[in-house]
């Protein structure tokens, strides 16, 4: 039987999704089987993922004691939301403006939806129905998670969001950030081109490592308490701020150097090598 951890030895655990705990947006079979024993043992264990809620598959979010989302903007434990910070009105509307007029395929970001437009809409429908079937014993549906949170308002620069993705982008994502505001921050795609074409833009004064803390906080746990796992430029606050740290092999250079601890990735079940290193299981 699971021994329960003394209150002083419980830990959070806040794992990024895309490399880390998910491969193409789907958990192996043995990252679910690990998260779920450590959870049984009494600690728990988080998504912390730049992805909005909105394409999560549930089943994923079931797995799991709480998400951070949007890297930082969204943040629910158990039943709590702690936190949902959406760019403000007149922003929002810059944005949506700077990226049209440079013709730059985008997605906005919401806890509830993936908003675009029809042209976009048919991108991401033609790469979901692209992938094969997951495998018994996996979580989550790959691309076609991004597919089912697609809508279509009629008026992109009105909507609410969190966050902003975008692919093939004839302006560098960092121009753009500078263009919109200085109260925006960019980064290039983890799981992109790095010709600067794909990337992300989002709330500077948001990141992970401040969603950590504040479910962290909520948990009752101190940050040396906590440990983070990632694979991405925008792990790197949250590996520097947990009390323990897991990169993924092949994570860039500063990811890796941040790190207490480097496994194998999603596909070679790393993370389930690190709790057991770490005397989660």
């Amino acid at each position: 039987m699971p021994t329960t951890p003394a209150p002083s030895d419980r830990r959070a655990v806040f794992l990024d999704y895309d490399g880390t705990l998910a491969e193409q947006g789907v958990v192996p079979a043995a990252h679910v089987e690990a998260v779920r024993a450590v959870r049984e043992n009494g600690h728990a264990v988080l998504l912390s993922t730049g992805r909005c809620a909105s394409i999560v598959a549930p089943e994923v979010l079931d797995l799991l004691d709480g998400a951070i989302c949007s890297a930082g903007a969204h943040v629910r434990v158990g039943d709590t939301l702690l936190r949902d910070e959406r760019f403000p009105e007149d922003l929002g509307r810059r944005a949506v403006e700077v990226l049209t007029a440079h013709e730059v395929p985008f997605v906005l970001e919401a806890p509830d939806a993936l908003l675009c437009t029809p042209a976009m809409a048919d991108w991401i429908r033609d790469r979901a129905e692209a992938l094969p079937p997951a495998a018994a014993g996996t979580v989550g549906g790959g691309t076609l998670d991004l597919a089912r949170a697609v809508r279509l308002p009629e008026d992109l620069a009105s909507c609410s969001f969190a966050k902003i993705s975008l692919w093939r982008s004839p302006v560098a994502v960092e121009q753009l950030a500078a263009e919109i505001g200085e109260e925006i921050a960019a980064l290039p795609s983890s799981m992109s081109r790095v010709d600067g074409s794909a990337g992300e833009l989002f709330l500077r004064h948001l990141d992970k490592a401040g969603g950590v803390q504040l479910a962290a906080e909520h948990l009752g746990l101190g940050m040396d308490a906590t440990v983070g796992a990632g694979d991405g430029l925008n792990d790197l606050g949250m590996l520097r701020a947990t009390g323990t740290s897991i990169a993924i092999e092949g994570a860039p250079a500063s990811v890796l150097e941040a790190a207490d601890l480097v496994v194998p990735g999603p596909e070679e079940a790393g993370l389930a090598l690190a709790f057991e290193r770490l005397g989660l299981l």
